[in-house]
């Protein structure tokens, strides 16, 4: 699994929440999260990720799934 899947699928599963809503409730730049949902970046830094993982309700055990090489 991708970050930007556990991204998307967190988004859809919280109502389907925006990109921007998620760059206003964490801090990320709105620019670093579509450039990881849409491929161009598969990276965040551990805080970021920490982060996003909150705002999406996501377990931080979700992370070790994460396929870094991709």
């Amino acid at each position: 699994m991708s970050l930007a899947e556990i991204i998307n699928n967190g988004l859809r599963l919280k109502g389907n929440k925006t990109r921007y809503w998620l760059a206003n409730v964490t801090g990320v730049s709105i620019a670093a999260l579509y450039d990881v949902t849409n491929g161009k970046r598969n990276r965040l830094t551990l805080p970021a990720m920490v982060k996003v993982s909150i705002a999406l309700d996501l377990d931080l055990n979700e992370l070790k799934k994460i396929d870094w090489d991709v």
